[in-house]
């Protein structure tokens, strides 16, 4: 259960990504935002933990910077365009994605539990946005995109196992890399980058150095160490946080429903975390030699 815990802490800080990023940085720059999320933390990871890639591992840091790349992406879409808790309890519908797509890619079938837990999530998620807001279906899509982003390199990562290297080392490949791409594509798109004020130093202090960075190395440690499903069920903290912060930091109302919803999705969880052996990985990662 400390691992789940302890893991849990990254979705916990992601939460906060809407709230800090509707209070403190413009909207006009979405790609700019990423680069400045990513690039920093990267770049910090690697200064304290320098080393270079070998083998396989290159083009595997390289695959999950453009997930880092593409979900940040959705996320800041998300985040601009939807209340901070709508666009975070989307993303609770990410472990009925992950039972989803790793039936259909490993043909393993969902643990009836873990079913059960996913669909009361849902359930909880469904109560907090019921007559919310008017529907944003463009940031709807942004948010549901953000989920098939964080899905594959979950999976990606999980199939991999241990890099190489250190944790950190690799993390602060691929979150470099992520930044990285996103720098012609914001010059091509945006133009020049905004120069970075107060507000937007100390959100990126949060959101990347923080968020991006230290918290990124915590989650790639869980995902080698637990399952798919389980990481998915604690991605629910990342919701709650995303309410909660609305609710204290931008003044966002819930009401006895919205309330109800977020107990249902904490129950789910520990509904889910509960079952025997369900978070522990079924399958011992390959040694780096054998892996492709």
């Amino acid at each position: 259960m400390l691992i789940q815990l302890r893991t849990a802490l990254t979705p916990a800080i992601w939460g906060t990504t809407y709230a800090v990023t509707t209070l403190l940085l413009p909207a006009d720059h979405p790609v700019w935002m990423v680069v400045y999320r990513l690039l920093p933390a990267g770049l910090l990871l690697l200064a304290l933990s320098p080393g270079l890639l070998k083998g396989p591992w290159v083009k595997r840091a390289m695959t999950i910077g453009l997930t880092n790349l593409s979900m940040i992406f959705f996320v800041f879409i998300a985040a601009f365009r939807l209340p901070s808790g709508m666009a975070g309890t989307l993303m609770a519908t990410l472990p009925l994605q992950i039972i989803f797509y790793i039936w259909i890619l490993d043909g393993k079938k969902p643990v009836a539990r873990q079913l059960m837990a996913a669909l009361l999530g849902l359930t909880g998620v469904g109560l907090l946005l019921l007559g919310a807001v008017e529907l944003d279906w463009m940031g709807i899509a942004a948010a549901m995109a953000a989920c098939l982003s964080t899905f594959t390199g979950v999976y990606l990562s999980g199939k991999w196992g241990k890099p190489d290297v250190s944790m950190v080392t690799y993390t602060g490949w691929h979150v470099t890399l992520g930044g990285l791409y996103a720098v012609p594509i914001a010059l091509m798109l945006e133009g020049a980058a905004p120069m970075p004020d107060l507000n937007m130093a100390l959100a990126f202090f949060w959101i990347g150095i923080l968020g991006m960075g230290l918290a990124s190395v915590n989650w790639m440690k869980g995902i080698v160490q637990l399952n798919p499903t389980t990481i998915g069920f604690l991605s629910l903290v990342n919701p709650v946080t995303a309410v909660l912060c609305g609710l204290l930091l931008i003044g966002e109302e819930f009401g006895l429903r919205q309330w109800v919803g977020i107990v249902i999705v904490l129950g789910s969880i520990v509904y889910a975390l509960t079952t025997p052996d369900a978070s522990k990985r079924t399958v011992q990662p390959k040694p780096a030699a054998a892996t492709r």
